[in-house]
């Protein structure tokens, strides 16, 4: 789907002023709206079962909240700043950006409300409906009056905006209640907060899936909580307030908890500024100008919606529509992996060969019973194990308090500055510690990333290492809805490597290259640019060559400009990237030889693959993406993949996904990104592959 601006400005021009090159990049900002208007597509795809379509069209909605809480924010803190300079993917200021930003949200607010009601008017047959109180009989409003009073009301606090009263500050995702009000020849507002503790949506007896919106609920009753006032117009209102905010963003005091240090973040964060207005409603502007005014906003800052503001209900619905099976992706459960026996311990059976899983196509099962196993062998001596988002029920992290009340020793580095799950890794933390595992929270500066484990057994008074390298977080529950690959090994030369890095994490240390396991910052951008190099070198000589890589995002300048040269020389780039993509393939004479795909499915494309030769010959997999602050301000690892049937198998995964034929984007320089069409139809799902097992 291509988004365009009226804003956007000719690349060339702006190249012969610019220190850097525009005309083969863009601006990573666009490039993520373009990726989530590809969840919006499938939201729009009608081979997609309509519950699935809801869902996505609910993940949208999600997406673009996180994103103007965490990049729109951050680029707002800039555009503030006196020295506000162009950005080096698309030559635009902060400010620029952000007028670009609002414009097509406007856009995107429009394809959505499309979405949803489609597909709400196609789940009507199946007793959907999401209701007003206007639109109930007398015995549903009877019913509704009763559920107000006695679960609502007392929980509401209306306030008169009359000038009387410093105005009240707007939380961040909460709903409020806009009401027009009038006494006499005098006007004024009234504000009603939505208590956030209330249920999403609020169910009516019966059959069939009837229910209102709880802010609805809240809004067709607000009248009535202004006595002596004549009301009308009343509207939703919702502010995003900005979550750029780091606990490295205050000076850490020498011996300061730093855990204190993210506890007052936490609390901060909920009032930083805004940097968006959703409203549902009829449009009135001179309300809402003095709302957008007080919250320090431009006009191109306020969206109308009609569809929902918040979409986190659709989930809520699942059970109401289990028995329409038609509406859900068929059911899938993660299988046994075929590499490994139930019946064997998984140590043996690593010391014997690499094991490979591919989530969620194969189950996270044989970690968790290798961490279950280690915690009560002899032969163990230590456990490390790097931690960004852990589930709230962990049984892996389970397995490792188990260890340390075995007396082994465990050394967990905790990253507690993961966005929107310091608190989650907070209490881990502290759980962990209570075990008895030694915890560590990295080095200032510098997010631990990384997806390591490190096992260190002792056999014959020698120590012998158990290495996993993952591409996904240590977390149950993303393993079963994201794509990643979790490799287990027992090569010695990379569990040297890991034992280094730990003893450098728990030190503090970062900056640090090894032998055998590539380690940002100092490691993993030099590496590849060297491979990259490589290929460009063999193109030059007439040898077979080729780049093949997967990750999420493509941002980086350095990198970028690599594979352009590489482009040039004549080398094959591939690159499945399933969200930013600053690169811009096919310009003439620069990036012709490159080609960017994305696939957005039913489970989010989340691993990392780097494939250099002709035939991937050389493989890397790990927990980095191709963006400056995984490579230079992160501590990242990249393990090469040295078994030969695990790297033939990862090539055949890249393989089948640059065939797919149902879910695969193509960017083009000029369109944006357009579906891939099936040579013929049914067309091919790697996905689809992957589950029935093929690969």
């Amino acid at each position: 789907m291509k988004l365009k601006s009226k804003h956007m400005r000719s690349s060339k021009k702006k190249a012969k002023r610019l220190p850097f090159d525009v005309s083969y990049t863009q601006s990573r900002e666009l490039s993520w709206m373009q990726f989530n208007a590809r969840v919006l597509h499938e939201a729009s795809d009608e081979r997609v079962p309509l519950y699935e379509r809801f869902k996505f069209a609910a993940i949208f909605s999600s997406n673009l909240d996180e994103f103007y809480m965490v990049r729109a924010g951050s680029l707002a803190d800039t555009a503030q700043r006196q020295e506000d300079a162009p950005d080096s993917t698309c030559g635009w200021t902060a400010a620029e950006q952000l007028e670009r930003i609002w414009e097509v949200t406007e856009t995107l607010y429009d394809l959505r409300d499309e979405a949803v009601k489609d597909i709400e008017g196609r789940l009507e047959r199946y007793g959907f409906q999401r209701l007003r109180r206007r639109s109930l009989n007398d015995a549903e409003r009877a019913w509704l009056d009763a559920y107000f009073t006695e679960q609502i009301r007392p929980r509401l606090t209306p306030q008169i905006l009359d000038g009387s009263q410093p105005y009240p500050h707007l939380e961040g995702g909460a709903f409020y209640i806009l009401q027009r009000l009038e006494e006499g020849e005098n006007q004024t507002l009234g504000l009603l907060p939505v208590p956030a503790g209330l249920p999403a949506l609020v169910r009516l007896p019966g059959e069939g899936v009837r229910f209102l919106l709880t802010e609805q609920v809240v809004r067709d009753y607000a009248p009535s909580l202004f006595p002596g006032r004549a009301a009308a117009g009343a509207m939703i209102v919702r502010v995003t307030r900005s979550a750029d905010i780091s606990p490295d963003d205050g000076a850490r005091a020498a011996g300061a908890d730093y855990r204190e240090r993210v506890r007052q973040v936490l609390q901060e964060r909920p009032r930083l500024g805004a940097v968006r207005l959703e409203i549902q409603g009829k449009r009135k502007m001179p309300v809402v100008r003095q709302l957008y005014k007080q919250l320090g906003l431009q006009k191109e800052q306020v969206f109308w919606s009609k569809a929902p503001l918040a979409m986190g209900y659709v989930w809520q619905l699942a059970e109401a529509f289990s028995g329409s099976r038609e509406l859900f992706d068929p059911p899938f459960t993660p299988r046994a992996s075929a590499q490994v026996d139930p019946q064997r311990p998984m140590a043996a059976q690593i010391l014997e060969r690499d094991i490979l899983l591919h989530f969620p196509y194969e189950s996270i099962e044989p970690f968790q019973r290798l961490l279950e196993e280690s915690a009560r062998d002899p032969s163990v001596r230590s456990i490390s194990l790097t931690v960004y988002r852990a589930a709230k029920r962990s049984a892996l992290l389970q397995a490792l308090a188990e260890a340390a009340r075995n007396g082994k020793r465990v050394t967990v580095l905790f990253e507690l500055r993961a966005r929107f799950d310091e608190q989650n890794n907070l209490e881990w933390a502290e759980r962990l510690e209570t075990a008895g595992c030694t915890v560590v929270y990295g080095a200032k500066g510098y997010k631990c990333h990384a997806k390591l484990c490190l096992i260190v057994r002792e056999t014959d008074g020698a120590a012998q290492y158990l290495t996993q390298i993952g591409t996904g977080n240590y977390n149950e529950k993303t393993a079963a809805m994201y794509t990643d690959f979790s490799l287990m090994t027992a090569d010695p030369a990379i569990g040297a490597d890991a034992a280094a890095l730990f003893r450098d994490l728990a030190a503090g240390a970062v900056g640090r290259t090894y032998p055998t396991l590539l380690a940002a910052p100092a490691g993993i951008k030099p590496a590849l640019l060297a491979q990259i190099a490589a290929e460009a070198e063999k193109a030059r000589a007439g040898q077979p060559c080729g780049i093949t890589i997967k990750c999420n995002s493509l941002t980086d300048r350095e990198t970028i400009d690599a594979l352009q040269q590489a482009s040039a020389a004549g080398v094959p780039v591939r690159l499945l990237v399933r969200g930013i993509c600053c690169l811009v393939p096919g310009v003439e004479g620069l990036t012709e030889s490159i080609h960017v795909y994305s696939i957005v499915g039913r489970f989010l494309e989340h691993a990392r693959a780097y494939a250099f030769g002709a035939e991937m010959e050389t493989l890397y997999i790990g927990s980095s993406d191709l963006m400056t602050r995984n490579l230079d301000r992160r501590v990242e690892v990249l393990c090469p993949v040295r078994d030969a049937r695990t790297a033939e198998r990862i090539r055949l995964i890249l393989s089948c996904q640059l065939e797919d034929t149902v879910k695969r984007h193509e960017l083009y320089r000029k369109k944006g990104y357009l579906p891939v069409p099936p040579p013929g139809l049914p067309g091919l799902s790697s996905q689809g592959v992957f589950m029935d097992g093929a690969v």
